[in-house]
Order: structure tokens, then C-alpha cells, then sequence
């Protein structure tokens, strides 16, 4: 299966964690707690301050990564807004993994929101990745060949020399500045495609990614006491440590990159000075960034919520709506895990002695095994904000406060009362951000979010227990109350904690699942079509066709229809119905497709909700524009030469032998099998089969339900097309348009300037000539596989004219143009979704892929 390896990931990440955890187990088992927390006192504030200017140069130069890829894909950006970008994605990714952010990354939220296309956000990442790379391949290469490190005698290597090593690693740089100096073609790999830089910007990537990679092993250096540690030697372990941290797939390599570093740096150092540094060293470069982006984005929320700046601020910041829950996710998550590792760390003495004059011991005890509670509260509250529901705003908001409560009064933990205050105080302004009235308890974890629950867990578990090695087991141990109980409370706490993550991972899982229902019941078309009575598009009429699955909205006032192929799930258009039920038709659509294993796709949506698909980690892929006439103001009588040759076409069928009429529903059997004979004459000419999906397909029952324009002569039709309605007079469209061959071509003219004039006649606003694909939708690398369906698509199945006419006729009729777009899931998925897409839509075509 297409994520058999994506759900299996996060299970390996937590074994390479719980391998580095032993380790780091097994390396200080000699020593306590109490000696690494004495360590960081130890170190001075020149180095603190020196590694926090080093870490901001860091970050500096990362957002240059985004610099290099805008200038890759021939954008203009502003250096302000790549920086911003740059910076909270980076931040955000270093804590979070690759793990949950692969497709869609706070970085393609913010840039998509400044009108970058899906393609273009992806080209710009994996350009920055590679420029990554490039750097790391770089300094290793480097470090291993002219400054070997000497690694302990208990580590074994298949090469005689690690700089056989570096010296690979330098040949593959050269051979990328090389072929971006050869190779001006672009190169295709299966279904991926990637054209060479030029030198210059070749040798930019190299050489500040090189920087990059040095400052950031600074960072850690200069927390490093003085010791014979050769910086040369140090950066070449420092990178590997961060490279197996990398592919380990634990998030931010927690644990995999301090097992490879205390197994260097032991050479050198004592255990609990080596855990101190790296612990600063993970607050610094880590925590501290993410942070700030929090401050960054929490303020200027505040600011779009003020009158004063509103009109002023929203164009600068309209990007922060979509990254705001991610980044508060991500900080109430990190908020629950201190909750949980403070409560496995012994309480300091003087605190408790000082809160026993003031609280009783009972208040103590409760408030020790609640705030531990609260923290898994928390946890587990952070992916329903991530995903807007409102609810969890509000518990997350009270989880908070009790949080802070409960710290302070367990053993006056000022310090992480005062992060959760900062959490909360970050959060009250964010509060028009989660608006979403779904349950909590709808949506079951995914296996990134269970990864990284189980490696807080497991962290927690390894804490107290290194913590109390030194306490004796006994079972009386769990019934001891007293003020300095430590041990106890951490025992206690656990199983609490433990029970009461199974009792929410039971009550979710149970949950049933939806099953897939193969074909739409009659009943459901039914509630389908009173759905329709309140919608004033047109296009959801396609729903009458009965070959799509419907999804309702929990009260039944909208639907989604869609159709699976092979790995995708694909939706035909936006939700239909209110607004107030599509965001949630979206995510639950999601929730669905997740559930079946399946690529979640939606195809020919408009602009209006573009950023639900975003918040889904969706790639948005422009694909067309719809042509729309305003009937208000068309004028072919009036104002014929406007309108070119479909004037004089309308003119000269007009009075002739040709007439125009629209016959209602009830009435199109009678005329049936002259349709039918029209269709079956119109297919044979154009060599083409039936679609359907996108577009209806000759049936008597779904034409029956519509009224149809039809142009009659000597009695007899000789060209048709059903009329799609939207409600309350807002828009009509028109869905079959088949002519009898042997009748002029004109004549589809004629039709369709008859029924924008009837429509006009009727009260409508507005008269949908379908989507036109745009030269606009050829920008990215599955282009080709793209344009040959669409060709294919709207010569035979669209209608009439070429692929590249299309536009051009539809030009004729004056309409205005809206956008179209394919929301789809990116990375390493996508030619793989647009394939089924196509193969869809075009009715299973061959030849064409």
C-alpha cells in the first residue's frame, strides 16, 4: 500500500528513540540528575550569549536557503518577506520533523497566501533542501579528508579511512557544479523533472549552505568547556550526529544526536557536562527560535484584530491565519511535555518547605498528580487545535490556567507556570482562529501524532527513573505521602497518566468507522437534490449523474461528491451548500480518506476556499479558468459587432428554418430517442466514449431532470444540450452540448446564444461556459501528462473545439474569468494523484500516461 512505509515510519522512529535512550542510559548510569543539572550553572554567560548570536546568524543565513530558491524559479520576492518565511518554517520544522510536515509545511502556507502556485511553493522547498545538502556534503566532505575525527575503538566502519568518505562527498558537490554548468536541458527522472541552476546560483548554494552548516555547529562549540576538541574534528561528528538524527525520523533527532555526540564527545568529557551543554544547546537552537516565531505571530494577530491597523496590516500578514494553529499546536504540545517531564524530576527542597507552610499535604499530592494529567490534556488537545475546532480552544484555554495552578501549588514551579502563561497569554488573542464547532473526539490520531506522544512518554518514563535510580523498589512505595515523596508522586503520576492516555486512545478508537458505500442511495440523491434547491451554482447539478459517493454535513444541509480511483479520493468541486458547513465537509473528508488509505483530491475548485485545502497540507495547482457571462450586460442585439461572428451566425439561424426551444423536464421523454440518435452520431464523428465524473454522460433518467435547450428543423431536433439551474436565478450552465453532425457548426453558436437569451429572459445573473485550460497551468513538471489529457478532455468531452481554441471561442462571448484549481496532496504523491486525476476524468483513457 501507497503508506504502508508512511504509518510504519513513526514506529521505526520510536525504536531508534528507545535505542538512544539505552544508550544514553548505559553511558551515564553512573552518574545522577542532580550532577547534569549542576553542569549548567557551570557554564558561563559569555558562551550562552556567544551561542544565541551564533543562533540567530544561523537562522539568518537559513532563510537565505528560501532567498536562493525564489530566485531559482525567476520570482521577485521581498528580502522582509522571505526572512519571515524562512524563519518560522524553519523554526517550526526543527522541532517538529520531517515526519509531520512532509506536503504541507508552514513555509507553503505562507507563500501560497502571497499567490505562489502549489508547484512553485514545492520547487522553492526542494531547492532549499538540496541547497542543504550541498552544504552538508560540502563541510563533512572537508572535515573528513583534511581533519579525520578519531571515533572510539568500539566503533566499527567498513572503510579503512573515513576520508574515502569525504572524498565521495566532495565528487558529488563537483559534479553538481559541473553538470549546472553542462547540462542546460532539463532532466526527467520517471515522472520528476528537475533543470540545473546556472553556475553562479550553483556556487551561491554551495557556498552559503557551507557557512550555514559551520555557524550551526558554532552554536554548540562555543557551550563546550575548554577541552583539546579540535573544531575542525568536532564539525565532521557534529554533521554526522545530524544527519542520523535526521533519517531517524524522531523529531528534531531528540536522543539519536546526543547518543552520537556524548559517544564522541566522552573522549573528551565527563557525562553530566556533556548532557548540560547539549541540553542548553537544544533550548538555544530549538526552543528559543520557536519561541520568538510564536511572540512574531501572536502579535501580529494582535494587530490584525485592532481597528486601528486592520485595513492597514491585513495585506502584510494575511499569511498568519494559516500558520497560527500549526505554531500553537506545536508550543501547547511542547507546554504539555514540560508538564510531564517536570513532574518526573525531584521537587527542590527549599520550595516544598516553603509550600508546606502554606498548603496542606493532601493539596500538594492532588496537585503534583493533576498537573501531570493536564500536561497529557495538552498533548493531546494540540492536534484539535491544529485543526481549528474551536472546543479545543476553550479546554486548551482552562487546561492552561489549571496547569499553572497546579504547578505553583505542586512545588512553586515558577518557571513553567511562567512558560504556560506565556502560552496562554500568546493564545487569548488567536481565539478568531479556531472557529470550527466539530467535536474533539471525532479524529483519531494519526501515526505521527502517536510517535510523538509515545517518545514524551517514554522520555517521562526514562526521566523518572533515571532520576530515582537510586530508590529502592518496594511496594509499600506507591501508598508513601510525604513531603519530600518524590519518588511516589512520579509512580503515581505515571499510572495516571498512562491510564488516562488509554482511556482517550480506547475511547477514540472504538469510535466506528464510516464504511465505504459504493453508489449513492436513492434517498441520498434525494436529500442531494433539496441541497441543490439552495445552491446558486450551476456545476453541482453534475451530482444528478449518480456516479459519485456523497459525504453529508452532520445536520444535512451540504454534501461532497466524489468517485475513488485506484490510490486517490478524488471530490468533484467545492462542498455544496452554506459556508458555514464546508470547512468541516473538508477536514471530515480528509478524516475519511485517511481512514481509507487514500490520496484525499479535489478538482475544479474555486478561489474561496483555497485556504482549507492549504490548512489540509494540500497543493494547489492552477488548471483553468471558468468563463462566465454576465446576463445583465449581455447585449448581442444591442451591441452585435461586440460579439464578432456569433452575431452574425445568431442573426442568419435566427430567421431561417432553424428554431430555438427549451423543453421542460417533465416533457424530455417524448423527445428522447431523437436526442439519443443525435449523441450517438455526434460520438461516432468525434471517435470518443462517454465521461462522465466531470461531466454527464447521455442517460434518460439524469437528463430527465433537467429542462433542454434544443434547436429543431422540420420538426425534428438537431442539436441539444441540458440546463443546469442554480437557485434564487444566480447562474445557469449547460452540461451535454451534441449536434447532428451533418448540421453546419454554426449552429452550436445559435444554441448557445438562444440559451443565454432565454436565461437572460428568465432573471438569471449570470451564464457558466464551462472551465478553459490556460497556458498558466503548464508551470510545472507533470505538465505534459496534464496537457494531452486536457487536450483529449475538452476536444471530445468538453464539446467541440481544440484544446487551444477553447479559450479563444469562449473569448467571443465577453465573460469574465475565474480561477480553477486542483487541490492535491504534494511531494512524492503528486504524479501519482495526477494520474489517477486524469484517468478519471477522461474515463479511463489509454495511451496517454
Amino acid at each position: 500500500m501507497k503508506t504502508a512505509f508512511k504509518k510504519i515510519t513513526p514506529f521505526i522512529s520510536i525504536v531508534f528513540f528507545v535505542l538512544a535512550i539505552w544508550f544514553l542510559d548505559q553511558e551515564l548510569r553512573q552518574y545522577n540528575l542532580g550532577q547534569i543539572i549542576e553542569q549548567l550553572s557551570e557554564i558561563p554567560n559569555s558562551y550562552i550569549a556567544l551561542s544565541v548570536f551564533f543562533s540567530f546568524l544561523s537562522y539568518v543565513i537559513l532563510t537565505g536557503y528560501d532567498g536562493l530558491g525564489v530566485r531559482y524559479i525567476g520570482e521577485d520576492l521581498s528580502t522582509g518577506r522571505i526572512v519571515r518565511a524562512g524563519f518560522i518554517g524553519y523554526a517550526f520544522s526543527h522541532n517538529i520533523g520531517m515526519a509531520l510536515v512532509t506536503g504541507g509545511s508552514i513555509r507553503y502556507r505562507i507563500y501560497s497566501s502571497w499567490g505562489f502556485s502549489g508547484i512553485k511553493v514545492t520547487q522553492i522547498v526542494g531547492f532549499s533542501a538540496l541547497t542543504l545538502w550541498l552544504g552538508f556534503c560540502t563541510v563533512a566532505g572537508l572535515s573528513l579528508v583534511f581533519a579525520t575525527p578519531e571515533l572510539p575503538e568500539n566503533v566499527a566502519i567498513p572503510f579503512d579511512s573515513l576520508r574515502i568518505v569525504g572524498l565521495l562527498l566532495l565528487v558529488m558537490v563537483a559534479g553538481y557544479l559541473v553538470a549546472s554548468t553542462l547540462l542546460k536541458e532539463e532532466l526527467t527522472i520517471k515522472n520528476w523533472s528537475f533543470s540545473f541552476p546556472d553556475l553562479s546560483l550553483a556556487l551561491k548554494q554551495v557556498v552559503l549552505a557551507s557557512i550555514d552548516w559551520i555557524i550551526a555547529a558554532m552554536v554548540l562549540y562555543v557551550l563546550l568547556p575548554e577541552t583539546e576538541i579540535n573544531f575542525y574534528s568536532f564539525i565532521g561528528v557534529f554533521l554526522l550526529a545530524q544527519i542520523i538524527g535526521l533519517f531517524s525520523q524522531v523529531p528534531g533527532g531528540l536522543g539519536v544526536f546526543e547518543s552520537v555526540m556524548l559517544l564522541y564527545l566522552s573522549n573528551f568529557m565527563q557525562g553530566p557536562a556533556i548532557l548540560g551543554t547539549l541540553l542548553v544547546y537544544r533550548i538555544i537552537y530549538y526552543i528559543l527560535p520557536l519561541l520568538v516565531a510564536v511572540v512574531v505571530l501572536a502579535y501580529q494577530e494582535y494587530l490584525t484584530n485592532k481597528r486601528k491597523v486592520r485595513v492597514i496590516s491585513q495585506k502584510a500578514v494575511n499569511w498568519i491565519p494559516r500558520v497560527v494553529p500549526h505554531v500553537l499546536s506545536v508550543s501547547v504540545f511542547i507546554g504539555g511535555s514540560i508538564l510531564l517531564f517536570s513532574g518526573s524530576m525531584p521537587s527542590e527542597v527549599p520550595r516544598m518547605e516553603w509550600l508546606q507552610v502554606i498548603l496542606p499535604l493532601p493539596v500538594i499530592e492532588m496537585s503534583h498528580f493533576f498537573a501531570s494529567l493536564v500536561g497529557v490534556g495538552l498533548m493531546v488537545l494540540a492536534r484539535s487545535l491544529q485543526r481549528r475546532i474551536e472546543g479545543a480552544y476553550h479546554f486548551t484555554v482552562g487546561l492552561l490556567i489549571f496547569g499553572i495552578i497546579f504547578t505553583l501549588m505542586r512545588g512553586a514551579d515558577y518557571e513553567e507556570a511562567s512558560i504556560l502563561a506565556f502560552m496562554l497569554l500568546v493564545l487569548v488573542p488567536c481565539r478568531g482562529e479556531f472557529h470550527r464547532k466539530t467535536s474533539v473526539m471525532t479524529k483519531g490520531f494519526s501515526p505521527g501524532w502517536v510517535m510523538m506522544i509515545s517518545l514524551v512518554f517514554i522520555s517521562a518514563i526514562w526521566l523518572g527513573i533515571f532520576s530515582y535510580r537510586n530508590v529502592a523498589y518496594q511496594e509499600d512505595l506507591w501508598w508513601q505521602f510525604t513531603l519530600l515523596g518524590d519518588a511516589p508522586r512520579y509512580l503515581r503520576a505515571m499510572v495516571g497518566v498512562l491510564s488516562f492516555t488509554l482511556i482517550i486512545s480506547l475511547m477514540k478508537l472504538l469510535k466506528p468507522k464510516k464504511k465505504l458505500v459504493r453508489e449513492p442511495k436513492e434517498y441520498e440523491l434525494e436529500k442531494a437534490k433539496d441541497i441543490l434547491k439552495q445552491e446558486p451554482r450551476a456545476k453541482p447539478n453534475i451530482v444528478q449523474l449518480g456516479d459519485k459517493e456523497l459525504m453529508f454535513s452532520t445536520d444535512n444541509n451540504g454534501f461532497i461528491m466524489y468517485a475513488p480511483e485506484s490510490r486517490s479520493m478524488v471530490a468533484m468541486g467545492d462542498p455544496v451548500g452554506p459556508e458555514s458547513e464546508v470547512e468541516d465537509l473538508i477536514w471530515n473528508f480528509q478524516d475519511y480518506c485517511e481512514e481509507q488509505d487514500l490520496w484525499p483530491v479535489f478538482y475544479q475548485v474555486r478561489e474561496d476556499y483555497l485556504e482549507w485545502y492549504v490548512d489540509l497540507g494540500l497543493t494547489l495547482m492552477k488548471i483553468g479558468e471558468e468563463a462566465r457571462v454576465s446576463l445583465t450586460d449581455f447585449e448581442i442585439e444591442e451591441n452585435g459587432r461586440r460579439y464578432g461572428d456569433l452575431y452574425d451566425h445568431h442573426k442568419k439561424y435566427r430567421g431561417s428554418d432553424y428554431s430555438f426551444r427549451v423543453i421542460p423536464p417533465e416533457e424530455t421523454r417524448a423527445h428522447m430517442a431523437n436526442f439519443h440518435a443525435i449523441s450517438n452520431r455526434w460520438i461516432e464523428a468525434k471517435g470518443a466514449d462517454e465521461l462522465g465524473f466531470s461531466q454527464g454522460i447521455f442517460n434518460e433518467e439524469y437528463l430527465s431532470n433537467f429542462p433542454i435547450a434544443a434547436i429543431f428543423k422540420d420538426g425534428e431536433a438537431v442539436a441539444f444540450s441540458n440546463i443546469w439551474e442554480g437557485a434564487n436565478y444566480y447562474e445557469l450552465s449547460f452540461d451535454l452540448l451534441r449536434n447532428n453532425p451533418e448540421t453546419p457548426d454554426e449552429i452550436i453558436d445559435y444554441l448557445l446564444i438562444e440559451m443565454i437569451l432565454w436565461g437572460k429572459a428568465e432573471g438569471y445573473e449570470w451564464f457558466s461556459l464551462g472551465m478553459a485550460p490556460l497556458s498558466g497551468m503548464k508551470d510545472h513538471q507533470h505538465s505534459k501528462r496534464w496537457s494531452k489529457v486536457a487536450d483529449w478532455v475538452y476536444t471530445y468531452g468538453e464539446n467541440f473545439y481544440n484544446f487551444r481554441e477553447v479559450r479563444t471561442y469562449r473569448e467571443k462571448f465577453n465573460p469574465e474569468w475565474e480561477p480553477r484549481y486542483l487541490a492535491v496532496p504534494g511531494g512524492w504523491a503528486l504524479p501519482g494523484v495526477l494520474k489517477d486525476i486524469t484517468n478519471l476524468i477522461s474515463g479511463g483513457i489509454k495511451g496517454f500516461l
